[in-house]
């Protein structure tokens, strides 16, 4: 996935950097990727792909074979193949998981996300849900004495990647025992794709909050309050700020 400078992105991109929010951090980006693949982006939607279609077989064998068994049977193995962005037996399935999670590990090269399964992706069908869950958990900002900034950043993101012509996804992050940006020590997070086919584009806007005194272990430890100084929009100190426990993606 190809990383695409968006200006429009930036102030936006700068305010959700670490913004403080009494006892808690707020960490966020909105980047924009191409679908076209190179390098390491070909490898891996190949191996991915072998993947999916071996997983598909198996699972067209075990549904055969359930046929031939009692109907209450046919209907756990029927609910098994209902994922939430389609079944695996599609190509389209395949290529869209194959894009979310190459964005993934566009964004957060620290991790890898291959093992990722449909299930943990959600097809939104509603986009006025999708704004208001976004302005939801951003509202402590605009409490902030941040006026107009919901509105600045949904003019941002119309302005690159028109999400009325996009599919939304959201990823749902496994929260046991999953390594990710988003399961350790993380107060909330959301992560939605705004994936525009005829532009062949992807805006991927991640966002989490965290304890302000959240350690590199995932602990909270009370001893650091004193050492741990939190960026915000009133603050006029130039004491260090909470280095962030992401790197940029771009």
């Amino acid at each position: 996935m190809k990383y695409l400078e968006e200006k429009t992105l930036s102030w936006a991109n700068a305010a959700l950097n670490e913004f403080c929010v009494g006892d808690r951090v707020i960490n966020g980006r909105l980047e924009c990727f191409s679908c076209k693949k190179a390098g390491q982006d070909k490898k891996l939607a190949k191996s991915l792909e072998l993947l999916y279609q071996s997983t598909s077989n198996s699972n067209d064998v075990v549904e055969q074979q359930q046929n031939s068994t009692p109907s209450s049977n046919c209907a756990s193995v029927a609910a098994s193949n209902n994922v939430s962005i389609g079944n695996l037996a599609d190509s389209n399935t395949r290529k869209l998981l194959i894009n979310l999670i190459s964005t993934m590990n566009a964004s957060f090269p620290d991790y890898d996300f291959s093992d990722l399964k449909p299930e943990q992706f959600h097809k939104e069908v509603d986009m006025r849900m999708v704004v208001n869950a976004i302005n939801t958990q951003l509202a402590e900002i605009v409490e902030m004495d941040n006026v107009g900034f919901l509105e600045k950043l949904w003019e941002s993101i119309v302005a690159a990647i028109a999400p009325t012509d996009c599919e939304v996804y959201t990823y749902i992050p496994d929260m046991d025992g999953c390594s990710d940006p988003f399961s350790d020590g993380t107060l909330w997070s959301f992560n939605y794709f705004f994936y525009n086919k005829e532009l062949k584009k992807i805006l991927y806007f991640t966002c989490m909050s965290r304890s302000a005194v959240h350690d590199i272990n995932g602990n909270d430890d009370d001893e650091d309050d004193d050492d741990m100084v939190c960026r915000s929009e009133d603050d006029d100190d130039d004491d260090a700020v909470m280095e962030g426990d992401w790197e940029d993606g771009a």
